[in-house]
């Protein structure tokens, strides 16, 4: 039977080749296979299908490990070749296209959805793919920027809602920015409206920036 709760979309087939995994004494679907579900449709509410940027998304999220507070990472819940298994033991229906196609654009490491948006949406509008996790060497040690295009010197870090209502988020956020800066850099600091609905305005910003140091 079909698990029945409010905000849970449940369904049950004999016909999905999934591999599964233990949880204590749970038996669950592994979450290589539960990444390929969610291409089927009637996978979200509302029956429709995820959009390619949402599974992409995904992806981003369980090939990204963990980071702790020494800024390490731990193991990411599933390598590219998990994935890929996943989606061979699928054969060609059920979503296949779409998780190849969404398997293609995943990066790592990636810690926000809205990093994943940001990146997709500049590709989309035509600028280059900018690179995740950038390294910058500052007075204070090695740092990693979100998003940016290092040999052009920019660039981009996305301000969640944490980073607004933390004041220890906000005071590191302020720290982190100017080690950015005293290395050479331009910072562009984004939030959810210049994601939302698509990329377009921050597009254009990020295509004038790059316009002038090429000019330069």
């Amino acid at each position: 039977m079909a698990l029945r709760h409010a905000g849970v979309i449940g369904w049950v087939t004999a016909a999905d080749p999934v591999q599964r995994e233990m949880f204590d004494l749970l038996p669950v679907v592994s979450p290589a296979d539960v990444w390929c579900q969610l291409a089927q449709r009637g996978a979200v509410v509302g029956g429709a299908l995820i959009a390619h940027e949402w599974l992409v998304a995904a992806a981003d999220y369980l090939l990204t490990g963990k980071r702790h507070p020494d800024g390490k990472r731990g193991t990411p819940r599933c390598t590219v070749d998990d994935l890929e298994a996943a989606i061979t033991r699928r054969g060609r229906g059920r979503g296949a296209a779409a998780l190849r196609r969404a398997l293609a654009d995943a990066r790592s490491p990636v810690d926000s959805p809205y990093e994943t948006r940001t990146r997709l949406g500049l590709v989309a509008h035509g600028l280059p793919e900018p690179q995740v996790q950038v390294p910058v060497e500052t007075t204070e040690g090695r740092r990693h920027a979100d998003l940016g295009y290092p040999s052009r010197k920019l660039l981009i870090e996305y301000q969640g809602e944490e980073h607004r209502s933390s004041r220890k988020r906000w005071l590191s956020d302020l720290t982190r920015v100017q080690l950015f800066q005293d290395a050479g850099y331009e910072v562009f600091l984004i939030g959810a409206d210049d994601v939302d609905p698509d990329c377009s305005a921050l597009a254009a910003r990020v295509r004038r920036f790059l316009g002038r140091e090429t000019a330069r």
